[in-house]
């Protein structure tokens, strides 16, 4: 016994008490915007989004080429590819809090919905002091390769955590990951629509933040939709209809349950590669490669245990 408490029943409750506290702390969750039905988010919904910036924070202009996921107050992950942008140029800057994706990246975005204005604070850009690449990562000198594709980005300053921001969790239990975790299940993926080049006439609603769902496949189907890559299981895979790959560079994320409830949102993948496949050509492939591989090698460069729920 223990101050007349058994001692198992001690650390059970203990232990539900702490993932309750780190599950509070990250990856925020609303039963009423998980099933709301809408692709625009709301403003303060997946707070852990950041656009990288290529160029000077203060240049509207700026090339924003990449997503980023925010997992700690000092640290960022993206995909390693996304470390350089088309021009060879270096990220030097994530943008925070941004709800709409046009040229104005320090005004609040607001849109008219049937309830009323609904308005975000304003974004705030923060500069990078250093981009970690994983070391296995081969994606300079072979474009085609996509293995380890991941990397961490080290802010300069500190994040302020809001309702408008706030970090993703990390993957929990990954006692129990392996090769069949998260296969042909349907996951959101949130992110912002890309323009094609030639594009002038964009539509407003579509340069908001929208959360769209893909269905993951195995890997041996995967490999049968596209011959242009050698998958391994640090990959996974999704389809979606074909309009979908307009939204290839957003992240993967899963949802932790929880007493037969949706608990908190966790990091699944990084986008790496998309493409229109398909007899019909009218389905959208997504390969991601999975975190929870590399959730010791995170935790490792930032030098904390980082978000991951247990």
């Amino acid at each position: 016994m223990f101050g007349g408490i058994p001692v198992l029943y001690f650390f059970v409750v203990f232990a539900t008490i702490l993932l309750q506290i780190q599950g509070e702390s990250c990856g925020w969750l609303k039963d009423s915007q998980l099933f709301n039905r809408k692709e625009i988010t709301e403003p303060d919904e997946y707070a852990w989004i950041g656009r990288v910036g290529y160029g000077e924070s203060s240049n509207f202009t700026t090339d924003f080429y990449c997503l980023a996921v925010l997992i700690q107050p000092h640290f960022a992950v993206l995909p390693a590819h996304c470390v350089l942008n088309q021009a060879k140029v270096e990220a030097t800057f994530i943008l925070f809090g941004d709800w709409r994706a046009n040229g104005d990246i320090v005004e609040a975005d607001c849109r008219l919905e049937k309830s009323g204005r609904v308005c975000a604070v304003a974004p705030e850009a923060y500069d990078i002091e250093e981009l970690i690449v994983h070391p296995k990562y081969m994606g300079r000198k072979n474009p085609s390769s996509i293995d380890h594709d991941v990397a961490l980005a080290k802010l300069l300053r500190e994040v302020i955590y809001s309702d408008y921001v706030g970090p993703l969790c990390l993957p929990p239990h990954l006692e129990d990951e392996d090769d069949d975790s998260h296969i042909a299940q349907k996951l959101p993926m949130v992110g912002f629509k890309r323009r094609s080049r030639n594009q002038t006439n964009v539509h407003k609603d579509d340069e908001f933040r929208t959360k769209v769902e893909v269905h993951t496949i195995g890997l041996k189907y995967c490999g049968s939709l596209q011959d242009q890559l050698h998958l391994s299981k640090n990959h996974l895979c999704a389809t979606a209809a074909g309009q979908m790959l307009n939204f290839f560079g957003s992240p993967l994320m899963g949802i932790e349950v929880s007493d037969g409830e949706p608990y908190f949102f966790f990091l699944v993948g990084l986008p790496t590669f998309g493409k229109i496949t398909g007899f019909k050509r009218d389905t959208a492939l997504f390969v991601f490669t999975r975190i929870s591989p590399y959730v010791d090698w995170i935790k490792k460069n930032t030098g904390d245990s980082g978000m991951t729920p247990k």
